[in-house]
């Protein structure tokens, strides 16, 4: 699943590295957002090149991971004081905005970042996610759109 904010919910959003920026703002929390999306392939060993089956023999599909930079305000901003990393939540109301900055050598540069103002705990608990060692890998995608079937 990729990051959706509008109609519909974003759905079992991993929260890593929650801080609060004194340097910043005292009313603002800091964060990481990681989401992921199946690409349409299975997954296979990078060393063997073998697809990976799950327990019932069944192919694991390959999943595409996206990390966004996130703050947690208003409302949000209290209900996150408290957090670990690795905390699953479910967004219920926010948007995204653009940082505009330019290079040293005048070449445009656009840095997304997740504005939270509501949200709730998922169901999906850490717990019941496999850790997989490409979830922190780089982001490969940006777009909309959902999958039901989660957790990863």
């Amino acid at each position: 699943m990729s990051l959706n904010i509008g109609s519909e919910n974003s759905k079992f959003v991993v929260v890593k590295n929650p801080t609060l920026k004194l340097a910043y703002s005292e009313k603002v929390i800091f964060a990481d957002l990681t989401t992921s999306k199946k690409t349409g392939k299975s997954k296979t060993n990078k060393d063997t090149g073998e697809v990976i089956l799950d327990e019932h023999g069944n192919p694991v599909a390959e999943r595409a991971y996206s990390k966004w930079s996130a703050r947690f305000v208003g409302d949000a901003f209290e209900a996150a004081r408290g957090f670990g990393s690795f905390q699953m939540i479910d967004i219920d109301n926010g948007w995204i905005e653009q940082d505009v900055y330019f290079g040293k050598d005048g070449k445009k540069f656009i840095n997304y970042i997740v504005v939270i103002s509501e949200f709730s705990l998922s169901s999906v608990k850490s717990s019941d996610v496999d850790e997989h060692e490409d979830f922190d890998g780089e982001s490969n995608f940006y777009g909309n759109g959902e999958d039901e079937d989660l957790p990863f």
